[in-house]
């Protein structure tokens, strides 16, 4: 008399359960039999492959119709764990041989709960605000990222920026987008993913930047009043930051607003300082380390087309720590252009060094 052995059909093996509360289920090709006596099937689950840790054992599952049984666990099997199962058959007075050992793991269910937005909201005294969401639970995953819709309009047809950043792990997640135009109306939400799972959006919150500055007074100098650039907030970053990003926009939209003053900037040929000096205003009302820099070191011969930066801790008069920036592109010839050239390696390369001045202006 011979029992063959069952064939193990589901899971298949080395693959991937998700839990999810419920028992599992096992699906299996029946054995077959050359005796009469009724077939019953053994099974056998471990977390071991040598059968040494059983967690779960059926001695008498009754074969299911059509060739193929179905078995559903009595209680589910723990996540975080690989298993491995086998099963026979038995007539009660025969023993067929083990199936061959299949293995799945079963994994926690990946979760993913939507942040909550937490600001900026309503009325704002900066057009450069920072976001802010706390954290949703997440699980069963790694690699989250946060997706941060921003819009003008409160059902997100029109957005005007999409960022996404890697969550944080200390419970919050920021990002900023830069400066935004000032008196606008926001919108905005967030969502995470892994790649394969999304959450859903958080609350939606709202915010209005800040109004335009007033036009500074009348600054000496020939400088006069800014008009038409937009202006920073004040204040003075802390020493050893890098080049401020904003520099290059700021020559831009003081080239666009003043362009005679730029047509006008070659003082060797009898033009003014009305550009330079529009420059180091607007760009100080964002941080007062700007000024001016004396050409090779010297405080007495002030640059006709560079400001500097000082990024040192000491006083800013006369310091050498400092950043220097080509704004004119073709200066005094005939058409000078707005720009933003870093020259203090090339500076440095050439033996020479940058200082900071003020022309005697503040």
């Amino acid at each position: 008399m011979n029992i063959t052995a069952p064939i193990l059909l589901e899971p298949l093996a080395g693959s991937t359960l998700v839990f999810t509360g419920q028992p599992q289920t096992l699906l299996i090709e029946n054995a077959g039999s050359s005796g009469v006596r009724t077939l019953f099937l053994e099974l056998q689950v471990s977390t071991d492959q040598g059968f040494q840790r059983i967690v779960y054992q059926a001695d008498r599952i009754s074969l299911g119709s059509n060739g193929r049984t179905t078995h559903v666990l009595t209680s589910p099997l723990g996540a975080g764990y690989s298993y491995y199962w086998r099963t026979r058959a038995v007539d009660g007075a025969n023993t067929g041989p083990y199936s061959a050992t299949a293995s799945f793991r079963v994994v926690p269910p990946t979760v993913i709960d939507p942040p909550i937005a937490v600001s900026p909201s309503g009325k704002l005294n900066t057009n450069r605000p920072e976001f802010r969401v706390t954290n949703g639970t997440i699980s069963g995953t790694t690699g989250v990222a946060y997706r941060f819709d921003l819009s003008t309009n409160a059902n997100f047809s029109s957005l005007v920026a999409i960022v996404t950043v890697p969550v944080n792990g200390s419970g919050s997640t920021t990002m900023t987008v830069g400066e935004l135009p000032y008196n606008t109306t926001y919108y905005w939400r967030v969502r995470g993913s892994d790649g394969a799972t999304e959450s859903n959006y958080s609350n939606t919150l709202s915010f209005t930047t800040a109004d335009p500055p007033a036009p500074p007074v009348p600054t000496p100098g020939g400088g006069g009043p800014i008009v038409g650039v937009p202006l920073g907030p004040g204040g003075r970053a802390p020493a050893g930051g890098g080049v401020p990003s904003y520099g290059p926009s700021i020559v831009q939209a003081v080239a666009r607003a003043y362009p005679a003053a730029l047509a006008n900037s070659c003082q060797e040929r009898g033009g003014s300082w009305q550009f330079m000096d529009l420059v180091v205003d607007a760009l100080r009302t964002y941080d007062t380390r700007w000024g001016y820099n004396g050409k090779r070191g010297n405080a007495n011969d002030p640059s006709h087309d560079v400001v500097a930066y000082n990024y040192g801790s000491g006083p800013d008069l006369h310091s050498t720590t400092v950043y220097i920036i080509d704004i004119i592109g073709g200066h005094c010839g005939s058409n000078p252009v707005p720009g933003w050239i870093d020259v203090t390696a090339a500076t440095a390369a050439g033996g020479s060094i940058g200082r900071w001045i003020s022309r005697g202006r503040f």
